[in-house]
């Protein structure tokens, strides 16, 4: 498939001003972001901490007019330039290790001295200049409690607002640019499933499937702008998600479920699939696979602009319980997606989320089983909605057998 990069073409006017509507909304007067994915929803920039997600290495600072700043340390300030292409303020400060580029005499008689709040006390100033008491957003949920007080220092309780409700409103409608790259980022992930399950043959196991996964990752894109590859594959007899490969077997006839997918600029993809090992089922296994798969379609077919989301849920599971499944529970039937670390965002499909979908929206819609007798099982596609329906970026596979 074709590789495609997205970097020279984002617009950060277009997300300073989502999230500054949104501010105005909520009656904010500057946002501080610490989680990586807000700060690269924020400026463009990718920390480095994107998957250690250590709290402060860098902050993000929106301010409720005006251009966002973005602080950082000298060895991470280059590529912070590069990747906000001028349209954000980077403020950078030295570290104790040595940089030529920035090699200050009067610094180095007298190397800076550790400071676990640096970030955040460049952050505040700014956050402070505009107003002498701003209702500031912060990332309650994800900031340390060792951490935490020095911001209620700072601004008071009061003045403290959790956003995380704040971005899920911001995220739920996606730009034009951001749809384009969830669809790249799951037709990726799409080609990357087809590889390995063509791959995949009795005897392998678990690392095997891994190891293609993540090859084929690379092989696909040309590592192009990836930022994380993900996986909770199930394969055999194996319902658990281990991040430990297991070194049991396939066999003729067992079931393997991929699921996952990778960040293309920091933009997830989750989708799964379900496929046989050889060329023979049994009878059991093919009627699970049939049921989902049809609860699967009627999702697809059910979800449209104005649909409520339990209605699609009430549909898929309907299928369930009157295929080979009458038992059936589940908690959704699919999430938003957008930046991250393939976290399942609201809005859900679930049995009593009473939004509806509208234009703009991308969403996983999965139908997934786990069995340690029979197999496990995930048929998941990625979506956008549109005005008149939905646009399906990827499409599962209609039979177990790999061809």
């Amino acid at each position: 498939m074709e590789r495609k990069l997205f970097f020279p073409t984002r617009d950060q006017k277009q997300f300073q001003a989502k999230l500054q509507a949104q501010m105005a909304k909520d009656g904010l007067d500057a946002l501080i972001l610490t989680t990586p994915e807000n700060i690269m929803y924020a400026t463009g920039f990718v920390p480095w901490n994107y998957v250690g997600r250590a709290c402060g290495a860098c902050v993000a600072m929106v301010p409720a007019s005006g251009r966002v700043s973005l602080v950082c340390n000298e060895f991470e300030q280059r590529s912070a330039e590069q990747q906000t292409k001028g349209d954000v303020d980077v403020i950078a400060f030295p570290v104790g290790m040595y940089i030529e580029d920035y090699y200050d005499p009067a610094l180095a008689a007298n190397p800076p001295a550790p400071d676990p709040y640096k970030t955040f006390r460049i952050a505040f100033g700014l956050a402070k200049s505009g107003k002498e008491h701003p209702k500031v957003g912060v990332e309650k949920n994800e900031i340390p409690c060792t951490v935490y007080p020095f911001f209620v220092e700072n601004f008071g309780e009061d003045n403290l607002v959790n956003l995380a409700s704040f971005f899920t409103a911001v995220r739920r409608i996606k730009l034009p640019w951001e749809i384009d790259v969830l669809r790249y980022s799951a037709q990726v992930a799409q080609e990357m499933m087809n590889i390995t399950m063509r791959g995949t043959e009795v005897g392998m196991t678990e690392a095997d499937i891994m190891k293609m996964w993540y090859q084929a990752a690379y092989e696909v894109t040309g590592g192009h702008e990836v930022t994380l590859v993900n996986q909770v594959h199930t394969p055999g007899k194996d319902f658990s998600v281990s991040m430990l490969p297991r070194e049991v077997p396939l066999e003729e006839g067992d079931i393997v479920r991929l699921d996952g997918g990778l960040s293309i600029y920091g933009y997830d993809s989750d989708i799964a699939r379900t496929y046989a090992v050889g060329s023979t089922i049994s009878p059991r296994k093919q009627e699970l696979f049939d049921t989902l798969l049809a609860a699967h379609d009627k999702l697809l077919e059910v979800v449209k602009p104005g649909v409520r989301m339990c209605d699609a849920f009430n549909a898929a599971m309907d299928v369930c319980h009157k295929g080979a499944i009458p038992n059936f529970t589940r908690g959704h039937f699919g999430h938003s997606l957008s930046i991250g670390t393939v976290i399942p965002e609201n809005p859900k499909i679930t049995p009593t989320c009473t939004e509806v979908f509208e234009p703009g929206m991308v969403m996983c819609c999965e139908v997934p089983y786990y069995s340690s007798e029979n197999g496990s099982y995930g048929f998941e596609d990625m979506i956008a909605v549109t005005e008149t329906g939905i646009e399906v970026f990827t499409h599962v596979n209609r039979t177990p057998f790999v061809k």
